[in-house]
């Protein structure tokens, strides 16, 4: 929830020191000072001044405290109505101080294209390096959608007056004769219908068709792709599994520590013994940075990965790139016959007469092991747990804020849903 607090910078008690506004929304904090107001250290307690009748000036009619009251109220409320996406320091300027603001008479391109750079050069440091990723990753598709259209002035430099249904309809064809899956294709579109919203509130005309865009990816009953995981059973297969070399046992030890610590592998692949630290009782932890999230994690030690530790002499395995990792885990799998036939999609490249050769997932019946990836380890953590420990402590490791997400992320369908709910009530004697 929005929140704005006041406070100063000086240190010196008898003098007087600007009053700065801090502005904080879920990951949003921004602070820019009051010029206007100003206050000494010593007359200065919890956001206010301490003398309820102290003003500016004497000819003033409000005291201090009722200024930030006002501008407080003031803030929340442009927050809540303009919904500012962009610049957001500029905009709580502007706010502060209405007569010093130029940002309406700055104008934007209507070249999406161009204005999707701008997003991203405001939004870079309020949002995290993979939210930049994608969204530059979405311009990649939409520019060399363009430039296939140089025939289709309509489509080529596109305005956001021209995103009509007719072209949502060329743009959805387009991704389609290129092997993108549907759900690649709308998450494209809801980017742009996102990015049209952040236009509009800099007056750029957009196509008033794309307010009604929507979304609805149909569901069939058959070949819907199951949630790769390894099992507890296929789990200890890989452990008891002798390697053929020391390579494949060396990411056989880092897969099983990707399984039984739930992190991402631009974390557990960094893992060192410095960062295990233990408490009183003899419990062992491992503490680290998330990269993604930034978040301070402490998580336990659990038995599986210190009997890997032990086997080498209390140290994690040998460092190892993502991109080998990838490609000799598959290779662990295949030689613990981890390979059940599975419907799912695995990345290939596609040959085309005539054209470019072009890297997509294509959809199939697959053995397990061509669709193990680095990303196996965390699944196979939050799929294993579930029910096993208390939701409130799995979300802890996992990283989901809540339990409807962890659901979406482990895939489970209704019928394991409605399963998993019978077995608790018949544990219960219900």
């Amino acid at each position: 929830m929005a929140s704005v607090s006041f406070f100063i910078r000086g240190k010196i008690a008898d003098k007087e020191s600007t009053i700065w506004a801090k502005f904080r929304d879920r990951d949003i904090d921004i602070r820019v000072p009051v010029p206007s107001l100003s206050c000494k250290p010593k007359d200065w307690k919890d956001g206010k001044c301490k003398i309820p009748s102290k003003k500016m000036h004497k000819d003033d009619i409000e005291t201090i405290n009722t200024r930030l009251s006002q501008l407080e109220a003031n803030i929340i409320s442009s927050y809540t109505e303009d919904k500012p996406e962009l610049n957001l320091k500029e905009w709580l300027k502007s706010i502060i101080e209405p007569t010093k603001d130029n940002s309406k008479n700055k104008t934007h391109s209507d070249d999406v294209l161009s204005f999707i750079d701008v997003y991203t050069s405001y939004k870079k440091e309020t949002v995290t390096h993979s939210t930049i990723k994608k969204a530059n990753v979405v311009k990649q598709v939409i520019k060399r959608y363009s430039d296939q259209r140089e025939s289709k002035k309509t489509f080529r430099n596109l305005k956001f007056k021209d995103l009509d249904n007719n072209f949502r309809i060329d743009f959805e064809d387009y991704c389609q004769k290129e092997n993108y899956k549907i759900s690649t294709t709308y998450r494209n579109l809801r980017f742009l219908k996102m990015i049209c919203k952040v236009a509009e509130s800099f007056d750029i005309e957009v196509h008033k068709h794309v307010a009604n865009w929507r979304f609805e990816v149909e569901k069939a009953t058959k070949n819907v792709p199951k949630s790769i995981y390894l099992t507890f059973e296929e789990l200890d297969k890989i452990e008891q599994t002798e390697m053929p070399n020391n390579h494949l046992d060396n990411a056989r030890d880092w897969l099983l520590i990707a399984c039984y610590t739930g992190q991402r592998v631009s974390d557990y692949l960094k893992f060192t013994s410095s960062m295990i630290v233990e408490d009183a009782e003899g419990q062992k932890y491992l503490e680290f940075i998330q990269q993604k999230t930034n978040a301070k994690m402490k998580i336990p030690l659990l038995k599986k990965v210190q009997e890997i530790l032990d086997k080498r002499a209390g140290g994690f395995p040998r460092k190892i790139s993502d991109v080998k990792f990838n490609l000799y885990i598959k290779d662990v799998c295949k030689t613990a016959g981890i390979d059940d036939m599975i419907y799912n999609g695995k990345v290939m490249t596609i040959e085309r007469e005539g054209k470019a050769k072009i890297t997509r997932k294509v959809f199939g019946e697959f053995p397990k092991h061509e669709l193990v990836t680095s990303h196996i380890g965390r699944k196979s953590f939050a799929s294993n747990f579930y029910e096993k420990i208390p939701t409130t402590y799995l979300l802890n490791f996992t990283g989901h804020t809540t339990e409807r997400q962890l659901l979406a992320y482990i895939n489970k369908t209704e019928v394991e849903k409605a399963k998993s709910t019978a077995n608790i009530f018949n544990s219960l004697g219900y």
